[in-house]
C-alpha cells in the first residue's frame, strides 16, 4: 500500500548543471512529518564521506520506471522493481563514455559512479531512485539515478550522482533545516539515516 507525505521543501544543490555535462544532480527533498517505517518501509543508510565503493561491487537499483525503452506509452509497472549491477568507478566509466560518443570532452565526471550488467539498468520514471549495495549485513544507498544513453544498451553504463562525494553538502542542509525547526534532525547518527529527508536528482 502506498504511502503520501507531504513535502515542505526541495532544496536543489547550488552548483546542479546541464550545461555541457550533467554536474551535481542532487537535491534534497524535506518531508513534512517522517514516513512511519513498516515490513515494506525501511531506512537505508548514509554512506560514510570516505566510501568509495570499488569497480565489479554488486549493488541494487530500484524503481518504478520503465521496463522497456522503445516503447512510449508503456504504464508505469505495478510492482517495485529491481536491478543488480556492477559498480565502475567514474574514471573508467568516463572513458567507456568518451569511446562510445567519440567525443574527447569529460562526459562521467567525479561526483559520479556507474552501474552496468548486460540487460539491466535504470530507465525513465526511475531518474531520483536509489543505488544500493550491502556491505557487513548494512544496506547504504551509495548512488541515485541520474543519467543514462537509453536503458540497459549494450556496453552503456547507467551513470549514478554519488551520495557519499555530497554528503557535507546533504549534513549542511539538513543542519540548516534543523536549526529552523527542531524536529527535523536532531541528532547526527554515524549510520545517518534521513528521517525527514529524501535524495533525489532533477
Amino acid at each position: 500500500m502506498a504511502v503520501r507525505v507531504p513535502v515542505r521543501d526541495i532544496v536543489i544543490h547550488q552548483d546542479y548543471s546541464t550545461f555541457k555535462r550533467i554536474e551535481n544532480d542532487i537535491a534534497l527533498v524535506l518531508l513534512e512529518f517522517p514516513v512511519n517505517y513498516s515490513t515494506h518501509i525501511q531506512p537505508v543508510c548514509f554512506p560514510e564521506k570516505t566510501l568509495m565503493v570499488q569497480t565489479d561491487t554488486d549493488c541494487w537499483v530500484t524503481g518504478w520506471g520503465k521496463l522497456h525503452e522503445k516503447d512510449p506509452k508503456e504504464a508505469a509497472p505495478e510492482l517495485l522493481q529491481e536491478a543488480e549491477l556492477k559498480i565502475i568507478r567514474h574514471e573508467k566509466c568516463n572513458e567507456i563514455f568518451k569511446e562510445k560518443l567519440g567525443t574527447r570532452f569529460d562526459v562521467v565526471r567525479e561526483g559520479c559512479v556507474c552501474g552496468y550488467t548486460l540487460g539491466k539498468d535504470s530507465c525513465q520514471g526511475d531518474s531520483g531512485g536509489p543505488l544500493v549495495c550491502e556491505f557487513n549485513n548494512t544496506w547504504v544507498q551509495v548512488g541515485i539515478v541520474s543519467w543514462g544513453i537509453g536503458c540497459g544498451r549494450k556496453g552503456y553504463p547507467g551513470v549514478y550522482t554519488e551520495v557519499s562525494f555530497f554528503k557535507d553538502w546533504v549534513i549542511d542542509q539538513m543542519n540548516q533545516a534543523s536549526s529552523q525547526d527542531s524536529a527535523v534532525l536532531p541528532t547526527l547518527p554515524l549510520c545517518l539515516v534521513l528521517s525527514l529527508g529524501v535524495l533525489v536528482t532533477l
